[in-house]
């Protein structure tokens, strides 16, 4: 890396402090205020699910904490999802950072009761490794594999950027079967009430309402939100990366033609309102207001004596860190040279988005007069 670029990422960094907060003290409490997503909690499977979940959150710890002078990225994925066994972004990641390793499991058969918890922590890898890029030489990634639960994915994100404090937020999930890479400009604060990788788990919308807020405090202002990229660099590095990698070939397929190009996604896009999204706007809320607690994860029942909620925050300033969330080809995973195609396309834009910082590219608020045609914002 040099010099110029280490004097710019160090202007962007916004050096967070340790102390992203799942804070247990609080979440034994039955009542955390208005700004809360709620779980549906109602059932015993729900409730032991949620317990499971609440429990990891509370308990985890940090794996990735900056130890170099090196530019520092989290790049994050999903582990298995409902009916995709291998998850293509959880495969890629995993491949970006070997010692990430892919969580090879599968949903536990029914106990007793006719089903059984889904426990977060196996499906969940993190580990940090130094990759090598052309021009920004070489860069520390903290590479978190996670579980595609409510709000879960966040909590997680969020206590390893208090740990880490990246330069950049690069997260990724899956979509269509084959389709162009999706570079999302925004998130919006909706969730649909569909069930999460659990099968059990949903967002309890208030009445009258068929999707539930994701901060229900956040201002109108706040409903939709762009993302922070410097969108022109990432994204003709991107579209030239996945052209290079177009004619890998596995079980006859072309990576090319499962991921044929690259499109910048408008926001809010009533389609993006899932899983996906739940991570990309808790994430893009907390980067943007240092300090700021917001409640995650609270059981529409509480249960005396146990955890109902968890709270959590991003403690100092990142309001200015580069972040986006990438939606890609599920297909990927049919071999492995798809995911390492993946990875490659990972790497361009990594290194594109720190370019583009060393050059005096600094990152703007995602625009929908940039949308892609075809996936414009709505104005639901």
């Amino acid at each position: 890396m040099n010099r110029w670029m280490g004097w710019a990422l160090a202007a962007m960094s916004t050096m967070l402090a340790a102390g992203c907060a799942a804070d247990a003290q609080d979440a034994a409490d039955s009542d955390s205020g208005d700004d809360a997503v709620v779980v549906d909690t109602s059932s015993p499977r729900a409730r032991a699910q949620y317990d499971a979940n609440v429990a990891f959150a509370l308990g985890y710890k940090p794996h990735c904490t900056a130890k170099s002078n090196r530019p520092r990225v989290i790049v994050t994925g999903f582990g298995r999802f409902l009916e995709n066994a291998d998850n293509a972004t959880g495969r890629i990641v995993s491949s970006l950072v070997p010692a990430a390793k892919y969580p090879e499991t599968t949903a536990p058969p029914p106990g007793p009761d006719g089903w059984s918890v889904d426990p977060p922590a196996p499906q969940t890898s993190v580990a940090i490794g130094t990759v090598t890029l052309p021009n920004a030489g070489e860069v520390d990634v903290c590479a978190m594999i996670v579980p595609v639960y409510w709000d879960l994915s966040s909590i997680l994100i969020a206590k390893e950027i208090d740990a880490f404090k990246p330069q950049m937020v690069l997260m990724n999930g899956i979509a269509g079967d084959t389709q162009d890479l999706w570079i999302e400009l925004g998130s919006v604060n909706l969730a649909m009430t569909l069930q999460d990788g659990s099968d059990v788990l949903t967002p309890v919308p208030p009445a009258g309402q068929t999707q539930a807020p994701i901060v229900a405090s956040a201002s109108k202002a706040d409903r939709a939100r762009g993302l922070l990229m410097s969108w022109d660099s990432v994204k003709s590095a991107a579209e030239q990366a996945v052209s290079s990698q177009a004619d890998v070939t596995a079980n006859g397929e072309k990576f090319g033609d499962l991921l044929p190009g690259v499109k910048l996604g408008g926001f809010p896009r009533s389609s993006n309102t899932y899983l996906c999204n739940n991570t990309t706007y808790l994430i893009n809320y907390l980067m943007g207001y240092p300090g700021r607690t917001v409640t995650l994860l609270k059981a529409s029942k509480p249960v005396r004596g146990k955890p109902n909620y968890v709270r959590t925050s991003i403690t100092d300033d990142a309001r200015n860190v580069p972040r986006t969330f990438m939606h890609w080809a599920s297909k990927i995973t049919d071999d492995k040279s798809f995911a390492t195609a993946g990875s490659e396309v990972v790497k361009a834009v990594i290194d594109a988005q720190l370019t583009a910082i060393a050059n005096g590219d600094l990152p703007t608020v995602g625009d929908n007069a940039n949308a892609d045609e075809t996936l414009g914002g709505d104005t639901f």
